[in-house]
């Protein structure tokens, strides 16, 4: 049995951390790289803008960039320096893309359902509850410089608000699942390929988005140790 709160064992889970946030940041860039056509097209007019999912799907890209390197600094620097402006910083921008994918998701949601009000109101209702909580969520963590260990750490949060904030925005992405899944469903004949369901029509993209989102909410509840906790508030 693991004893989560061992130091050899926040030391070994903090090195872990940092590993995989250079790792996914690097596969972030990648991506962005290797799509950047898109961005091309767009500037260039041969794509025309679609407002305002183009907003959302613009700030759900570079927000994570942003995220990715307001964390890198938090683990890089070893002066003090304005932890708390910092990790507002990486909050807001982590939330942000949480927001804008959501968001960029439902709105394809609607446009497979062609706006029914049915459709767009419940959904348009559970989007400006989950802004709202996540807005609050981004000035939940107080942080400060720690002289002995020459690092910023985080001094206070509301593990309670996160339980709420994880679970709602995994409940949220569900019922986007299962709107566009029986859109899409209902709009092929029983002989649909799954492939073609999963790929060519993107409900991929929402499986892994309710996927990811289990992970925090799981692990959250389970409070192993204080660097889980901070991979969560930096998520």
């Amino acid at each position: 049995m693991v004893n989560w709160s061992d130091p050899t064992e926040i030391a070994k889970d903090s090195l872990v951390f940092q590993r995989l946030i250079f790792a996914i940041f690097g596969v972030c860039l990648w991506e962005l790289f290797t799509t950047c056509g898109f961005e091309w097209s767009l500037i260039t007019r041969r794509r025309q803008f679609r407002w305002p999912l183009v907003i959302f799907f613009f700030l759900s890209r570079y927000c994570i960039l942003l995220a990715f390197i307001g964390l890198i600094i938090s683990l890089s620097v070893t002066t003090q320096f304005p932890s708390q402006a910092l990790y507002t910083f990486n909050g807001w921008a982590g939330n942000m893309t949480i927001l804008c994918a959501s968001t960029s998701l439902m709105l394809r949601t609607m446009a497979l359902w062609e706006r029914r009000k049915s459709v767009v109101i419940p959904l348009s209702l559970l989007c400006a509850a989950h802004w709202g909580l996540l807005y609050r969520t981004m000035f939940i963590v107080h942080a400060a410089w720690e002289e002995t260990a020459s690092a910023c750490v985080v001094v206070q949060t509301s593990p309670g608000i996160l339980n709420v904030t994880f679970f709602f925005t995994m409940g949220f992405d569900f019922v986007i699942l299962c709107f566009t899944a029986v859109a899409l469903i209902s709009k092929h004949t029983a002989r649909t390929d799954l492939w073609k369901l999963l790929f060519n029509d993107g409900l991929v993209y929402f499986l892994v988005t309710f996927s990811c989102n289990c992970i925090p909410a799981v692990l959250n509840i389970l409070n192993l140790n204080s660097k889980i906790l901070i991979f969560l508030l930096e998520r």
